[in-house]
């Protein structure tokens, strides 16, 4: 009997036809049905890829995540039996991700209870060097036009 029914059942023939309705988000629908089949069918690849692009994003940030997590565990716990067994400590850490610019001082010292980072570890560049050496070749240069 189940065998004369499937012989009843229509036979899909080619490919079905996309979907004609697309969920944004939670909720949201759009209507896709005033639309020939083909136009539909590239929306629903676009959608796909796009589905797929934040899933990745999603994925590299949490790796981020992760890492940082990772990283403030274990410079709280160095800086925790470091500073029980007595001693002074200053820890600071700058790191740049997908997710922005992190910077951490910790310890318990008069230095990191500040929390202010040095303006290398803010990831200001330090001109000194560029102005000592600016300044020997202008002395260098009025020397030469004196002498002259």
């Amino acid at each position: 009997m189940s065998d004369n029914n499937s012989r009843n059942q229509p036979v899909p023939m080619g490919r079905p036809s996309p979907p004609t309705t697309i969920t944004i988000g939670g909720t949201p629908t759009i209507d896709l049905s005033f639309l020939p089949d083909h136009q539909r069918e590239a929306l629903m690849n676009d959608y796909a890829r796009g589905v797929v692009n934040v899933a990745q994003r999603a994925h590299e940030l949490q790796v981020d995540v992760n890492v940082l997590r990772s990283t403030l565990d274990n410079l709280a716990a160095t800086t925790k039996d470091v500073s029980e067994s007595g001693n002074a400590i200053t820890v600071s850490h700058t790191q740049t991700t997908k997710i922005g610019r992190t910077e951490i001082k910790m310890g318990n010292t008069d230095e990191a209870k500040s929390g202010k980072l040095s303006r290398t570890q803010a990831g200001e560049r330090d001109w000194t060097p560029f102005y000592i050496f600016a300044g020997i070749a202008a002395v260098v240069l009025i020397a030469a036009i004196m002498m002259r």
